[in-house]
Parts: structure tokens; sequence; C-alpha cells
């Protein structure tokens, strides 16, 4: 230990016994710990805010002088604890300097006793940064909020424990998996904000035994950074029927999460996350429930890719979104699958009826923002010709403002890019390009949904462009083209197989114009259904229908009995 203050050097055995003699007072000032070797510690390192208890520093730096160092323990309590320390930063390269990740802090236990983890933010310690080191842990303590978690922003007294950074690391398990990677649970009147969780690679922490998050913030939270971020697996096997979700914003608002890689066996979605069909389990990328409509949620330029996911239970969620208000990709489109070739996603199940989503924007009645995505490349099907597995590229279920414009479904230029595979004999199989049941007021233009297929054969199912069942809808300057179908629906069902626009909203005024639909195609031998271009059924408030091009409707040259609406008119006062 260097410091310019008080008695200026020192020699430790533990990192515990530096901290110790630095929260007395012996090291005062700026002061610098260098790790010559490894430690073995016995009990929680702490170190307490300056002016407490004898403490007097302004700034303390942490880094080895060797490559191959670790500050390690087996503890059921926390390894390093940050209580109330401020301006500290743990460095893991040698000397602090280059890009090397040299340090490793571990902590082996995997208990589930509240507190355990490996580095541990309390009582508003703030201004603290920990990076370009190799972070382990196994803390298996689940009781929120008085929980752990590899790294755990716990509860504050004033200020919280804001304005921290967590940056180019490695973070992963050290003997078994934790039940979280990261884990915020802030106070009332302390709220943890303004940290920045950035370009660290973080893998293979999803518990296998339980449902499990990599980042997970329960309450109290505010203005957090999550960029730059690798999540992926290399090895993933569930032991059981298990809900999987990557970054979970349980409660915080005014967050950025930006330009993260979810996927792959490797850093930057490289390599494929696999996990096998032994058990039905629940996926989300993003899952963001803010509850809270204070501020502003930014999702920008995220890709989540490489995924070959088998059995999935009840849904594969890329993005979720509710209770709040927030920006998808307004300005840095989010990337599901791909944008050209195939396969980028493969999810199979084994029951039926379970659904891909690309961006579920679910309840909310604040104000969602979705622009620039793409979503293509994404393969799904079924173990069973008989059962289905539907396709949602984006789901708009809120009951607020809601924008989706200017998103690419599928593919310019690869045929087939989304693709439901099952044959659906005896179930009903379903893709949507964007599903909209929102209540409130619905602006969806400039978005191309192209290049979708669902292989469903039996009398079941439907693919459709745009559907709109609620709210007040605007459907502008859409292009909807190479939609393929090949099921066998009947011309008694009035809204059939394929359908390019669909408005089944009966409440308030709507404008559908300026849409481009074409090839739009049923190849079932003997498809005696319908095939449509824009189907309307509204209110009696005056809306308007102009303006649209739609061309290139085909049936198979066998079928005998199908019709092929360019416009299908249900009902409602409409100028065309």
């Amino acid at each position: 230990v260097a410091a310019t203050l008080g008695t200026e050097t020192g020699t430790y055995s533990t990192l515990k016994a530096a901290f110790d003699k630095i929260n007395d007072g012996t090291h005062k000032g700026e002061i610098t710990v260098i790790l010559s070797g490894t430690t073995i510690e016995t009990a929680t390192a702490v170190l307490n805010d300056s002016l407490s208890s004898g403490a007097d520093y302004t700034s303390v730096n942490i880094y080895p002088n060797a490559s191959g160092i670790s500050v390690t323990g087996n503890l059921s309590a926390p390894l390093i604890d940050l209580n109330g320390a401020d301006n500290v930063t743990i460095d893991g390269r040698v000397n602090a300097t280059g890009s090397s990740k040299d340090l490793t802090v571990s902590n082996t236990n995997n208990s589930t006793t509240n507190g355990t983890s490996t580095i541990r933010f309390i009582n508003d310690a703030c201004s603290n940064s920990v990076k370009y080191c190799n972070l382990k842990g196994s803390s298996l303590s689940f009781a929120i909020p008085d929980a752990g978690g590899l790294l755990y922003f716990s509860t504050g007294i004033t200020a919280g424990n804001s304005n921290n950074t967590i940056d180019h690391n490695n973070i992963t398990n050290a003997v078994n998996r934790p039940k979280y990677a990261i884990l915020s649970c802030g106070t009332a009147g302390a709220v943890n904000s303004g940290n920045t969780i950035s370009n660290n690679n973080i893998y293979d922490v999803l518990y296998l035994s339980g449902n499990s998050s990599c980042i997970y913030f329960y309450n109290y939270n505010s203005a957090w950074t999550i960029s730059g971020n690798s999540f992926y697996e290399t090895a993933f096997v569930p032991t059981g029927t298990h809900a999987y979700k990557v970054i979970e914003i349980e409660a915080s608002t005014g967050d950025n999460i930006t330009g993260n890689y979810i996927g792959g066996s490797s850093e930057l979605c490289g390599g494929t996350w696999t996990k096998p069909g032994t058990y039905a389990n629940t996926f989300f990328g993003i899952l963001d429930n803010a509850q809270t409509y204070a501020g502003l949620t930014n999702i920008q330029g995220n890709t989540i890719s490489h995924f070959n996911w088998t059995n999935m239970s009840s849904f594969f969620k890329s993005i979720s979104v509710s209770n709040g208000n927030f920006n998808i990709g307004t300005v840095t489109g989010n990337i599901i699958g791909a944008a050209t070739g195939l396969d980028a996603i493969q999810c199979t199940s084994y029951t039926n009826g379970e659904t891909f989503y690309g961006i579920d924007i679910a309840w909310t009645s604040g104000t969602v923002d979705c622009q620039k995505n793409t979503i293509g490349s994404v393969t799904v099907g079924n173990f069973s010709s008989s059962l289905s597995t539907n396709f949602c590229g984006i789901n708009n279920g809120a009951g607020g403002t809601i924008t989706i414009s200017n998103n690419l479904i599928g593919s310019g230029t690869t045929a087939n890019s989304i693709n439901t595979t099952s044959a659906s004999i005896a179930n009903t199989q379903n893709v949507w390009g964007i599903l909209s049941s929102c209540s409130g007021t619905n602006l969806i233009s400039g978005n191309t949904i192209a290049n979708l297929k669902n292989a469903a054969t039996g009398s079941g199912g439907q693919i459709i462009g745009i559907t709109a069942s609620s709210g007040a809808n605007t459907i502008t300057n859409n292009t909807i083209r190479d939609l393929t179908i090949a099921n066998n629906k009947l011309s008694s069902d009035y809204l059939s197989s394929i359908l390019g626009i669909c408005n089944q909203s009966t409440t308030a005024a709507h404008t559908i114009s300026g849409n481009t639909i074409y090839n739009l195609s049923n190849t079932h031998a003997s498809f005696g259904g319908n095939v449509i271009g824009l189907y309307y059924q509204g209110s009696t408030t005056a809306s308007t229908v102009s303006g649209n091009f739609i061309h290139s409707l085909s049936v198979s040259e066998t079928s005998t009995s199908a019709t092929i609406y360019g416009i299908k008119i249900y009902n409602g006062a409409t100028t065309w």
C-alpha cells in the first residue's frame, strides 16, 4: 500500500488487511494498493467510506503488478464490500496499463445466504470503477430484495449506489452458476442511479436449475447504461422448465440499453447459443418492465442472434417492453436475427401453439417509438407435423401512443427469410409481420414486410403482413410483399389464409393509404379460400382508405374455388 498522507507505505498478506489499515486511518490521501501475489480471503474485505471511523482518503486505486494474480475466497458473504466507499478503482491490468485482463476476483461460495457476492456496492458506494478483471461468482441467494449476485448493487442511504462503472471485464461463474450475474436492489429515497455496465463479456452465468437473469434490476433504479456487452453461452443445458432472461428490468426508468450482443457461444454473437430440447424453457433477450412513466428508456443498436433454441415454452421474446416510455431503435435499429441469409435464429417446439416474438410491446399507457429495427433470418418449427409454432415480428398490445415505422421484417433479398416450417396439419399456425391490438393511437408507417413463409398445409392458420384489431390506426406507406402459405382454408372463412393489411378496429377513425402490397400467394393445390390484399372493417366514424397499390395476388392453377380480392370491405364509413 502506498499513500500520500499518514503512513505512506505498508505490506499486507490479504486485501482485507490492507483495507482494515485504510479504514483505521493508517494510510490516507491518495492511496494505491498493488497486488503482488494471489490472496485467499477468509473474511470479507470491507472498505468503508472516507471520514468514517478514521478513514480519510480521496481515492483508492487497486491493480496487480504481474499477470495471473487472484483475489479469491469461499465466503457466504461479499468477498469485497464497498461500504459507502467512493472513488475506488479495481483495475485488472498489470500496472493499470494495456488492455489485458490479468486479475481474477472470485468468490466460489454458492450459498443462498443473503448478500453472498463477489463485489457488493452498499450504503451509497459511488463513483467506483471495476475494469479489465476476470470476475467470478456462484451466489444462489434469491430472496429479493436482500439477495446477492456476482456483482450486487444493494441498498443505499441517501445517494444510492450510483455513478459506478463496470467495464471491459469477463464476468462468469466460479464453480457453480449464480442466480444473478448483476443484481440491483435499491432503496426508496436512495435510488441506484447513473451506473454503467459496458464492454463486458458476460457468459455461462445463467443458473441451469432455476429461473435466472444475467442482469436484474429489481427496484429503485434509474438512468443506467448497459452498452457494448456480449452475453453468450458456451454450454447451456437446463435441468428443468425454467425462464431465462438476459437483461431484466423490473423497475427502472431513463435507462440506455445500447449496442449489446445477445446470443452465440462467443463474444459479438460468434458461434451459436444452443439449447437442447430436454425441457421447455421461456426466453427473453431484453425484458424491460419499467413500472414508471417518469423518464424515457432507449433500446438502441442491440443484436440478438445466433440461437438454436429447442423446445421453447410459451414463447421466445427477443425484446419485450411494458409500463413505461420507450424508444426502440429510433436512432440505431436493433437487429434480431439478420437482414440476409437463413437460420440466424432457430426455435423448435415439441408442444402446440408456441410463439416467437421479435419485438413485444406489451401493456403501457405511455409512448413507444419503434423504428429502424430489423427482424429476419428466423426459422421456427415443430417436431410434430400436426402441431403449430407461430411467428410475430412486432406485437403491439399496448394502450398508449405507439409508433411502428421504418422497420424491416423479413428480408429485402432472401426468400423465406421468416419461415414457420411445420405443416401444422391439425392445428392453427399463424405468421404476423405486425400484430396490433393496441387500444390507443397507432402509427404504422414505412415498414417493409417481405419474404415471409407459413408452411402450414392444414385448414387453419394465416399469414398477414399488418393486422390491427383495436385503437385508432394510421397505416401508411408500408411495403408488404412475397408472403406465401400452402394451407387449405375454406371460403366460409371471410378472412381466409393470406392478407396484406387487415384492419378490424371498429373504434375511432383510421387512415390506410399509400401502401404497396404484392406477391401474396397460396400454393395449396386445392385451396378454396380467399387471398386478400387489403381487408377493411371499421366504425361509423369517417375514415380514409386511398392510394394503395395492390397487385400480383395468386393461387395455384389447380385451385378451382379460390377467390382473390384486391380490397375486401366488410363495414364502416370510409372514403375510398
